[in-house]
């Protein structure tokens, strides 16, 4: 029993980076294209304040619903009661998708003021309101997939999307659209993932289904995690905000970029999310649940501190490799941003703990601390060290969150820290504000924490490639 749940949780593990993997090859090959087509970082930093206010709108739209429709789907076996589950989710999303776009249209100077600083580029805002309606339709929608554990599907379409995405977005690039290029080809992509996965789940949706108590104990859920999506939204994007105000768009746009080739920390972090929600609510009424879960938040912290100096090495290189112009000064973002995701990672599996007694606001709180440490050195940092500032700033928050909620769920015995674990952690920080203030990157002294990362858990690495050695050979 215990080596089967292991098995799932790590071929899940592997299986959802391999996906992800994939789903990433098509963006991060295109992205070199893409910044020599649009030259200007300005325009790039509009394209990703169109994807900020999207995310913005779908925190509130999806309404906590995901996770909710998760946790409810697993609660019996009656196959009545799941296709209740996910049709009245459905149902609710679509109705406050309906109405937070809408409100996008309607307030489209106020939100372009807001977040690009000007009221001059209101058509941004509007087509970001089309954009959080299939955003959040399409995560409902694609939830039964998961949920059912159909990783090969979530490679299809993928990487599907993002041929037609990238494909279109330079056709219209070269037709002259600029920047509208990239946001035109990402709506009519979303349009297509949003049918392929309603093609494909339809039997798991009956819209003509509601049910008020079925809502009620979703809402319970839901609710009260939709400040949580909010504030991952912050950590996110405030920075973004923030720089666009105090730095200008230019400054964004290399931000941006800087955060997109971070973003392969989030292999490990897609891996993670992909496998991590069917493992923890399928074995949390097991009565080692709690020792289950920490082993794995220790294997979490082992692959984190590891690929974060392995990835940091390799940093400059890639930068002054594949990028030209100014967005070459997006590398010095990326340590710190690539770490951010893989904190969060932490942060989650010891949030899953509270989320399984139904004690949801307390992850709320946890990130609502977090996000205010984060604002708070973003208003400081940023006219200090610019983009640098904003990149610590984010992994700051992140960590503060995630050190509070390791707090609690270890006074409450709900997660067992080990020593190792607090070691790997120190050694962390002695590492990032060298890197902060010394203003290079030393790789000597990175390979040297990286073996000490390789020291501290050496008797826990050898067990575990033991233990996948014996469980897939």
């Amino acid at each position: 029993m215990i080596q089967g749940r292991k098995k799932l949780f790590i071929e899940n593990f592997l299986a959802y980076g391999a996906i992800n993997a994939l789903d990433k090859i098509v963006p991060l090959v295109m992205l070199p294209i893409v910044t020599r087509l649009i030259t200007d970082t300005g325009d790039y930093g509009r394209f990703e304040m169109f994807n900020t206010i999207v995310g913005f709108g779908s925190s509130f739209a999806v309404l906590g619903m995901y996770d909710a429709m998760f946790r409810e789907y697993f609660e019996t076996d009656s196959l009545e009661y799941k296709s209740i589950v996910t049709s009245t989710s459905a149902r609710i999303v679509f109705i406050s998708a309906s109405i937070v776009s809408l409100l996008l249209v309607v307030f489209s100077k106020t939100t372009s003021q807001l977040f690009l600083n000007t009221p001059e580029n209101c058509a941004i805002a509007v087509l970001a309101g089309l954009g959080t309606f299939l955003s959040a339709n399409k995560a409902i929608i694609s939830a039964p997939t998961r949920i059912k554990n159909q990783r090969q599907i979530y490679i299809i379409s993928g990487i599907s999307y993002s041929l037609l995405y990238y494909s279109l977005a330079i056709l219209f690039i070269k037709l002259g659209m600029n920047y509208n290029g990239l946001i035109y080809g990402q709506l009519i992509a979303s349009v297509y993932i949003l049918l392929f996965f309603y093609v494909l789940n339809r039997k798991d949706f009956n819209f003509y289904l509601f049910d008020i108590k079925v809502a009620k104990e979703l809402f319970k859920i839901g609710i009260p995690l939709v400040p949580c999506f909010v504030i991952y939204w912050a950590f996110n994007s405030m920075d973004k905000v923030m720089i666009s105000h105090m730095l200008g768009l230019k400054e964004v746009g290399i931000y941006s970029i800087g955060a997109k080739v971070a973003s392969v920390s989030s292999f490990i972090y897609a891996a993670f999310a992909g496998g991590w929600q069917y493992f923890a609510f399928s074995t949390m009424k097991d009565k080692d649940q709690v020792e289950l879960t920490s082993k794995v938040f220790e294997y979490l912290a082992i692959v984190s501190f590891v690929s974060f100096a392995a990835a940091t090495l390799c940093n400059e290189f890639i930068f002054n490799l594949f990028f030209i112009g100014d967005y070459v000064k997006g590398s010095v973002v990326f340590p710190y941003l690539f770490l951010s995701p893989l904190i969060l990672m932490l942060f989650q599996t010891a949030g899953n703990q509270l989320l399984v007694v139904k004690k949801s606001y307390l992850i709320t709180i946890c990130l609502s601390l977090g996000l205010l440490i984060n604002l708070t050195l973003n208003y400081f940092l940023i006219p200090l060290y610019g983009i640098k500032g904003a990149a610590l700033a984010t992994l700051l928050g992140h960590a503060g969150s995630a050190l509070i909620i390791l707090f609690i769920t270890s006074c409450i015995k709900l997660l067992y820290i080990k020593m190792r674990s607090i070691l790997a952690l120190l050694l962390t920080i002695i590492v990032i504000f060298y890197l902060f203030f010394t203003n290079s990157i030393n790789n000597i002294f990175l390979f040297i924490a990286m073996l000490t990362y390789i020291a501290i858990y050496n008797k826990l690495l050898r067990i575990y490639i033991k233990k996948l050695i014996y469980m897939f050979f």
